[in-house]
């Protein structure tokens, strides 16, 4: 959740904007002829294309438009969907996926053929930075003929069919540039030749992306002729565009102005279930992995945690910290993940009575200042959070987590610090090894549309030194972990990960706070047809990372023609941009850099692709 708020300093510019916003400046002229522009508004924009290194929640936003995934995900209920691929089938032994390649072209004109898909899974799956996890099991991929890969791994994977998050690249645009460029200062030429219904053709970082049709897709033609997505200089000039009719459609509103927004003339707001959610982390590295660390070492005793979680009023964090826009987790897994979701055996209902006597049984008595303490190991840590022009509602919650833990004799220090200066502290380390610098700190992940895995994957062993941030290791958990990840049957996978997430309730390595829908805003009299979608319902208005379907039903409105739709959005953004000095990075930890790149499997087939895009024999 990335909720911002500016400070006084900010607020004269805000009225400048809205004196801006009210002058009746031209229209910008549209460079797709009559067809209208659908124009989004929001606070941060990528600071690169270049799906090798962007880390940047909004690129996945450009990605999902300009590009598909072998298998794309149905916007109804997230299952698999026909993508690059038309079709796919699964050996008896689940170990062997074949899949045939649809008739498609790359916006240039050039056919889609297998080898675009071996090249895109084999290299932006090992060294793109947010990509690398996916293809962990992977031992070979073939490509018999144009239309056909086949993908083998050493065990079951249910990742490879509606998982397989890596998107298709052209080859013969990508494959001609060097790995070295690829994964360090490669910025892509424009037009970004994709598959996608919409192409990026203009890209100016802290401004403007406009995304034109894309001319050879060969689905619905959508009804919008071009995309504009206009940075702001922060979220509440954001929100004032939208009033005043220069944007249409906000995707990410502040939990604090929501209920308000969607009070307004002529908009609509919109909250949808996410794989997301808000954490409170703490740092169990043990000694023999991270002997560097800096942590008291009395948040590792677990009957410390357990009185933090009962100490913790969740209810009231998601009414004051998220104006009642989340609701209570329980656990690692969001409810989101309808089919693989169970509520766990210990959710640590708000208790702080029991919080005090898990204490005393413990052996921790409070200290003069009220302060608890045993054998001179003091239950005072530091807490850090970002700062609330990041996350108000981080920032937020951490007042109150301190405050209700005060009540049982816990301290916490809150340090609120950029997300820069929060990863650092995370992901420190001293001769190679890792040695994290917090006792615990506030933060959240997002999770993938439909497979639970990456979340899942976070506590497992194999994290510490990649996406870990806990350091938590268990056997048990890793185990269960890859019993479930080769499990294709929906019951029998959802059992174990009911069991894993039970193991993660007893050790408390997060103690998950609350689950963070999307929240949305548009125009209804600029954008018609609007059905929440991914899933059906109760989804978002047009999926942003999981796809691009809805996108292809959304229609003009009643007044999308009139002056000041796009011209004057355009300014006011770049006013904003110049005049507000707080350009926050903010960084949606929906993955992080591995340190190092995926390491191929010892049986992995190496073959010898052929000019035609096939394999040849393998050797």
């Amino acid at each position: 959740m990335n909720s911002k708020r500016i400070r006084n300093i900010a607020a004269a510019v805000i009225a400048a904007l809205a004196l801006l916003g009210a002058m009746a400046l031209p229209a910008a002229a549209d460079e797709q002829g009559d067809a209208p522009v659908l124009s989004i508004g929001w606070a941060q924009d990528p600071q690169t294309l270049n799906p090798f290194i962007g880390l940047d929640e909004e690129d996945y936003t450009i990605w999902a438009i300009n590009w598909d995934l072998l298998v794309n995900f149905d916007p109804e209920d997230l299952s698999p969907a026909p993508g690059i691929a038309e079709s796919w089938k699964v050996s008896d032994d689940k170990k062997t996926v074949t899949f045939k390649i649809a008739d498609r072209k790359w916006s240039d004109g050039v056919p889609v053929t297998s080898a675009d898909v071996k090249w895109s899974l084999e290299t932006l799956g090992s060294e793109g930075e947010l990509f690398t996890s996916y293809t962990n099991n992977v031992t070979s991929i073939t490509t018999p003929d144009k239309k056909t890969v086949v993908i083998k791994t050493s065990k079951p994977d249910a990742r490879i069919v509606g998982g397989l998050l890596i998107y298709i690249l052209p080859k013969h645009i990508w494959g001609k540039v060097p790995l070295s460029e690829l994964t360090t200062t490669y910025q892509p030429s424009l037009p970004l030749v994709g598959t996608g219904p919409f192409i990026v053709t203009e890209f100016d970082r802290g401004r403007l992306i406009k995304m034109d049709q894309n001319p050879e897709f060969d689905g619905k033609k959508p009804k919008f002729g071009q995309l504009q997505f206009i940075k702001y200089g922060n979220q509440d000039a954001v929100e004032r565009a939208l009033q005043l009719g220069e944007i249409d459609l906000v995707p990410e509103v502040q939990a604090s102005t929501f209920k308000r927004l969607g009070e307004q003339d002529n908009i609509k707001t919109v909250d949808s279930p996410s794989p997301a959610f808000t954490e409170l982390a703490f740092n169990l590295c043990p000694e023999k992995l991270c002997p560097d660390a800096q942590v008291n070492p009395a948040i590792r005793d677990l009957p410390v945690r357990q009185a933090i979680a009962y100490s913790i009023d969740r209810e009231r964090i998601n009414q004051i910290a998220a104006s009642d826009t989340s609701f209570v987790a329980n656990g690692l897994l969001p409810s989101y993940y309808k089919s693989f979701y169970e509520d766990p055996e210990n959710t640590y209902p708000f208790d702080p009575e029991k919080a005090k006597q898990i204490l005393d049984d413990a052996g921790y008595l409070p200290g003069d200042d009220g302060i608890r303490e045993k054998d001179g190991d003091r239950l005072s840590f530091n807490l850090y959070t970002r700062t609330r022009s990041e996350s108000a509602y981080n920032a937020q919650a951490a007042k109150l987590v301190a405050e209700m833990a005060r009540d049982v004799g816990i301290e916490f220090k809150v340090q609120e610090v950029s997300v820069d200066k929060l990863t650092e502290l995370t992901v420190r380390q001293v001769d190679g090894k890792p040695a994290p610098d917090f006792d615990a700190f506030i933060w959240g992940w997002g999770g993938d549309a439909y497979d639970p895995s990456f979340l899942l994957s976070l506590m497992t062993t194999g994290e510490i030194g990649g996406s870990s941030d806990s350091f938590y290791s268990n056997a048990e958990y890793d185990k269960l972990f890859n019993e479930q990840s080769g499990e294709f049957d929906v019951e029998k996978r959802k059992e174990i990960i009911h069991r894993m997430i039970n193991r993660l309730q007893q050790d408390l390595p997060y103690i998950v706070l609350t689950e963070d829908p999307n929240l949305q805003a548009y125009r209804t009299d600029r954008i018609a047809n609007v059905e929440p979608t991914c899933p059906s319902g109760d989804g978002d208005i047009f999926c942003e990372q999981a796809g691009y379907a809805p996108l292809l039903d959304l229609a003009p409105g009643s007044s999308s023609g009139d002056e000041g739709s796009s011209g004057n959005g355009v300014l006011i953004a770049i006013i904003a941009a110049l005049v507000i000095a707080v350009l926050a990075f903010v960084l949606i930890r929906h993955r992080r850099r591995r340190d190092e790149p995926l390491e191929v499997e010892e049986e992995t087939l190496e073959v010898e692709e052929q000019p035609d895009g096939t394999d040849g024999e393998e050797k």
